[in-house]
């Protein structure tokens, strides 16, 4: 018997935390300090989890622990930050006092090989502003400390191993019902990677060694921005609805959520829920 579609709620009213010139990305780590990406100044605001600011990383460049256009970050381990530098075509890794580990570049000839090959990255390897080509919008850390990056210049996710080895391609031409067409933002769980594709306005589910899996909201997902994990559940984040999935990818909730500017990503802590639009962060409660 097929479920019963579960009854939309409405969230309005939320609280306003903080401001920023164009915010692409929200994070939270094991402390509860949360994190904007705000592309429009260069770089990564910290923030306590009541929205007051406690320090800004970054600024606009080329150099190291500089940033152009970034797009996302992962410090969901509470050791290390991941982040995306879309515009320098790398993934920079930081220590959590933002001391620069390495760069690791974005190569669009790494997802244009048959089969899903990629090319080897060794540690410490530089990517200049522009030299890659690749564009990475995205980034993950997994539960064996591998990482992975949405390369919205060939459509497609890269793998790269503990070592920073670059191990595989996910959802190239040939991945079959596993093929990407525009995919825009992925969370790494403790056995499957969620991949958002607004190409398909659909959620892409794939176990951690790049085989298809499921597809979430299939032509449902119209406009998909992000994709939140929590213990219990999958957020997708929608311009002006959440969907909210169980960890086995059955639809618990669909909440409609009424703001002046389109959502941007979510995070969940607790019984909050912390809204991002590309001006503003907001608290809310989720239930």
């Amino acid at each position: 018997m097929a479920a019963a579609q579960p009854a939309d709620t409405l969230l309005a009213g939320a609280e306003p935390l903080a401001r920023f010139a164009e915010a692409r990305a929200l994070a939270l780590d094991p402390t509860g300090a949360l994190y904007v990406v705000d592309a429009g100044r260069g770089v990564i605001v910290q923030l306590t989890p009541d929205g007051l600011p406690l320090a800004d990383f970054g600024g606009p460049g080329a150099g190291e622990g500089e940033f152009d256009e970034p797009a996302d970050l992962d410090p969901t381990t509470g050791l290390l930050w991941v982040v995306a530098d879309a515009g320098n075509s790398r993934l920079q890794r930081f220590t959590r006092t933002f001391a620069h580990l390495e760069s690791l570049p974005v190569h669009r000839a790494d997802a244009a090989q048959p089969g899903g090959a990629a090319r080897t990255v060794s540690i410490g390897e530089q990517a200049g502003a522009g030299q890659a080509g690749g564009r990475p919008v995205a980034v993950a850390v997994g539960p064996s400390a591998e990482t992975f990056a949405v390369d919205a210049a060939q459509g497609v996710v890269l793998k790269w191993d503990a070592s920073r080895r670059l191990e595989r391609t996910i959802g190239g031409y040939d991945a079959g019902a596993g093929t990407l067409v525009d995919p825009v933002a992925l969370a790494a769980g403790e056995d499957l990677l969620y991949v958002a594709d607004a190409g398909q306005a659909a959620v892409v589910v794939y176990d951690l060694f790049g085989g298809y899996v499921r597809t979430l909201a299939p032509g449902r997902a119209e406009g998909v921005r992000a994709v939140t994990l929590t213990p219990e559940a999958l957020w997708v984040v929608l311009p002006t609805r959440l969907l909210v999935y169980s960890r086995s990818g059955r639809l618990e909730r669909a909440i409609d959520v009424r703001l002046d500017e389109p959502l941007v990503d979510v995070a969940v802590r607790g019984g909050a829920l912390y809204l991002l639009t590309r001006t503003r962060l907001l608290r809310a409660r989720t239930s």
